[in-house]
């Protein structure tokens, strides 16, 4: 045995344990970067384990399993919140779903219970088809939200005129959505007054209505950073404020290019 390997192994188990001698603070940070399931597997390696999965900031939740009904997520997801202290805010409340969603109002009702407990960042991404979904009107609302990012889903409910109450949200990440129409879109993006980054992938309107001249004075005047990937249904007009604009262009002919256009 060599001289390094016999050091080694003289080392006490107990002085070899760097992870039981962290804080509490930093082992759920470490436990922050993981999906919920394995952060509350945690709690069965011991007493000081136990309780510490209670108190990690970050709740991702992600379903990869298609056959599962949507109510053994969702239970699970009320199990997990409930479990937790009230006074707890949430840093960030991630869902990934691969199955389709039978009933749109149960994730919406999750939607909320999450915002009711100070969610800083919320991500919705449905892997299935697009399915309706009616925005929780506390999105638009909420003193903590900051960072909103939703993809796979159809909005064709109207969006809430909310009087008196400006959203905090400053990051908005659109993917694979469809709404009715124009005025659809642009009621949405002038839900968020002092939005600094839009990102947009394949975001479609069902059926198109004109845009009128009311409408081509709006602008969202905090927009620092705007990147559009195949969305032609955003208006450009919302956009000319941001001093970053940067549009990706797929055409869909018999021979596709992709051309990307970077205005500063």
């Amino acid at each position: 045995m060599s001289k390094s390997k016999k050091q080694r192994s003289s080392i006490p188990i107990e002085d070899c344990d760097r992870v039981s001698s962290l804080p509490d603070s930093i082992l759920c940070h470490i436990l922050s970067f993981l999906p919920t399931k394995d952060t509350v597997a945690t709690s069965i390696l011991s007493k000081r384990w136990k309780p510490l999965w209670l108190s990690v900031l970050t709740l991702d939740f992600i379903d990869q399993t298609p056959f599962m009904k949507e109510t053994t997520l969702c239970s699970h997801v009320y199990s997990v919140m409930r479990s937790r202290d009230i006074t707890l805010p949430i840093r960030s409340f991630r869902l990934k779903t691969c199955y389709r969603v039978e009933e749109p109002n149960d994730i919406t009702q999750l939607i909320t219970e999450a915002i009711q407990r100070r969610t800083e960042t919320l991500e919705l991404n449905m892997l299935f088809d697009p399915f309706d979904m009616k925005l929780a009107s506390n999105i638009f609302t909420c003193k903590t939200l900051t960072v909103l990012k939703i993809k796979g889903i159809s909005i064709m409910d109207d969006i809430p005129q909310i009087n008196n109450n400006i959203s905090l949200i400053k990051t908005l990440h659109l993917d694979g959505v469809y709404l009715p129409n124009h005025r659809h879109i642009i009621n949405l993006l002038l839900s968020f007054p002092i939005l600094e980054e839009l990102q947009t992938n394949n975001v479609y309107v069902l059926k198109p209505v004109p845009k009128t001249a009311a409408d081509k004075i709006k602008r969202l005047p905090n927009l620092v950073t705007a990147k559009l990937s195949d969305s032609k249904a955003i208006p450009f007009f919302l956009l000319c404020k941001a001093r970053s604009l940067s549009i990706k262009l797929v055409s869909k002919t018999l021979f596709p290019f992709t051309k990307q256009i970077t205005i500063s």
